[in-house]
């Protein structure tokens, strides 16, 4: 790995189950020597990262709770959504959600909850399984081919616990049906008792970068009108998309624009 690639690595280990490590849990973990390690962990605690809370033993630091503030202020594509999501939630009541992707890494960027606040298990900054959830859905059937290949080889089991298909040909048709749909929908994939119905977020080129969602209640949905509401979570994936656009205000931005609501044509999946 990279110095970058080594420290982010470094980081990931820490968790709601670890919040604590010590320096030789870290170098067995990722199988660098104690030197590197120290190497590493020194670094990180002058960034502020971690903090070393006693010898030999770090935490993750205060740097990411400044990081966190700087984001909510700055990430292009939150400012986008929060000029959308919250008519979008008052209009139909529902939670909605703002889901990112980096890599082939998924997450919940922002939640705006609707009449009542659901007890749901996958909020701010939580990953998401990407194949589970209409959210997570919906980004990975705008995968090239040879990407979702990949990712699918690693995560076949949260392929087929979405009800995708047992094989990879069967997984490739499902989610070449849901990127002609425009929308997915999910009934208890990621909490029981929920459904979320989600569209896409693109970038100005037409390159996938996330997805706004709506999670209701499932006895919620005999009394919905879903045509209604798909139409309505789609429109608000092309408006946080044309904003985005806005957002950055390059050459090309606006020529790009033509190609949200109809994304350019890529490689089958």
């Amino acid at each position: 790995m990279s110095s970058l690639g080594s420290s982010l690595a470094i980081l990931g280990l820490f968790g709601s189950d670890r919040p604590t490590l010590s320096a030789d849990a870290i170098a067995e973990s990722l199988s660098f020597t104690r030197p590197t390690a120290y190497r590493y962990l020194r670094e990180l605690v002058a960034s502020g990262l971690l903090v070393r809370l006693a010898p030999g033993i770090y935490a993750l630091g205060p740097r990411i709770i400044e990081l966190d503030w700087q984001i909510r202020r700055s990430d292009p594509l939150l400012r986008a959504g929060l000029s959308v999501i919250p008519d979008l939630s008052s209009a139909t009541g529902f939670e909605v959600n703002l889901i990112g992707r980096y890599g082939d890494h998924i997450v919940t960027t922002h939640q705006q909850h609707g009449l009542e606040r659901l007890p749901l298990s996958f909020g701010r900054g939580r990953p998401l399984p990407p194949f589970r959830g209409a959210g997570s859905k919906i980004i990975v059937a705008h995968f090239p081919r040879a990407r979702l290949r990949r990712l699918y080889d690693t995560h076949r089991a949260d392929a087929r616990d979405a009800k995708l298909g047992d094989h990879w040909e069967d997984v490739r048709l499902a989610l070449a049906a849901i990127r002609r749909l425009g929308f997915a929908i999910s009934h208890g994939e990621l909490d029981p008792g929920y459904v979320g119905v989600a569209a896409p977020v693109f970038a100005a080129d037409g390159d996938i970068l996330g997805s706004v969602i709506a999670a209701l209640p499932r006895e919620r949905l005999a009394v919905t009108d879903l045509d209604r509401l798909t139409g309505r979570i789609r429109a608000a994936g092309q408006a946080i998309s044309l904003r985005l656009a806005d957002l950055g205000d390059r050459p090309g931005h606006r020529a790009g624009v033509t190609s949200i609501a109809r994304p350019p044509a890529q490689k089958s999946a």
